[in-house]
């Protein structure tokens, strides 16, 4: 279940938010910006819902520290406010905030912004863990490749000193036929890394490809 920071510090919005997405997320609740960022920082939320009236601390000042520290700055932060002001959304936006809900919200435009935030994070983590998986495999390729000269040419002298060597010293020649088998291990090994440059692409209407990530 997808975690949502909510910092808030009216007790009557803050049961409202609870009423409308405990059923669908799991709900941290803070009634201040220091506490808010302290608790976004020990467990990174999926996204934030911020008030920008708050007591020590304004949200706009929040919004600025959780998308400067490196741990919260893919989080989505959607600004709750009574305003609606263009000058006030000018504000926001400019301290990072990803979108504004004007108090009285309803269940349902809360509901779908934040459903369309978490969905639009989603697949940008989709996205990278694609990328991440892509790189991997190159570096996978790349070091088959790397490997496979050395190994060849390993396993061409082991040929030669086996012939060399004849029937004679049976001891060195058990000693050769298990490095053999060592050696033949390693080629199995790296002929998987080399199976992984195939993209096991599956391809759909209009021209549309999907990637199985399992194959790559």
């Amino acid at each position: 279940m997808e975690r949502v920071l909510v910092i808030e510090d009216s007790r009557v919005v803050q049961a409202q938010l609870q009423d409308i997405l405990q059923e669908r997320y799991r709900l941290v609740i803070s009634g201040d910006g220091p506490k808010g960022i302290a608790a976004a920082l020990e467990e990174p939320p999926d996204l934030i819902l911020l008030d920008i009236y708050l007591p020590e601390m304004d949200g706009y000042a929040v919004c600025r520290a959780l998308k400067e520290d490196a741990r919260t700055r893919e989080v989505p932060i959607v600004f709750i406010t009574s305003l609606g002001s263009d000058e006030e959304k000018v504000r926001g936006f400019e301290a990072g905030a990803d979108d504004y809900i004007v108090k009285p919200f309803y269940a349902g435009e809360l509901l779908a912004r934040v459903g369309l935030h978490l969905a639009s994070r989603r697949e940008r983590r989709l996205a990278l863990e694609v990328e991440r998986l892509k790189l991997l495999r190159e570096m996978a390729v790349a070091l088959s490749h790397e490997i496979n000269n050395p190994l060849t040419a390993i396993l061409g002298r082991l040929h030669l000193a086996e012939r060399a060597l004849g029937e004679g010293n049976r001891a060195a020649r058990e000693q050769l036929t298990e490095v053999r088998a060592e050696l033949e291990k390693i080629r199995q090994i790296v002929d998987r890394l080399a199976s992984a440059s195939r993209d096991a692409r599956t391809g759909y209407l209009l021209g549309e490809e999907m990637i199985d990530l399992h194959r790559i």
